[in-house]
């Protein structure tokens, strides 16, 4: 469907997104398992425990409230 170029230039949106927001929630999160140079892939890791520490509240609660507001869930 996409061919080649297709296929390579979604990829590349793709990790040039995740690193955009990366680099946007990093500032108020930690970001786990980031690269060597502090890039990721096509995906992130953001932590989430010191909000269950702190007032309980899981990663699927915060997944439940970004589909409120009409955000697509990340992976859990």
């Amino acid at each position: 469907m996409l061919g080649f170029k297709g296929l390579k230039q979604a990829s590349e949106f793709a990790i040039l997104n995740a690193n955009y927001m990366k680099a946007r929630l990093g500032q108020a999160f930690d970001i786990l398992y980031t690269g060597v140079n502090g890039t990721c892939a096509h995906e992130f890791i953001v932590d989430l425990r010191p909000f269950k520490a702190t007032a309980g509240i899981e990663a699927e609660d915060v997944a439940k409230r970004l589909m409120d507001y009409g955000f697509h869930a990340p992976t859990m």
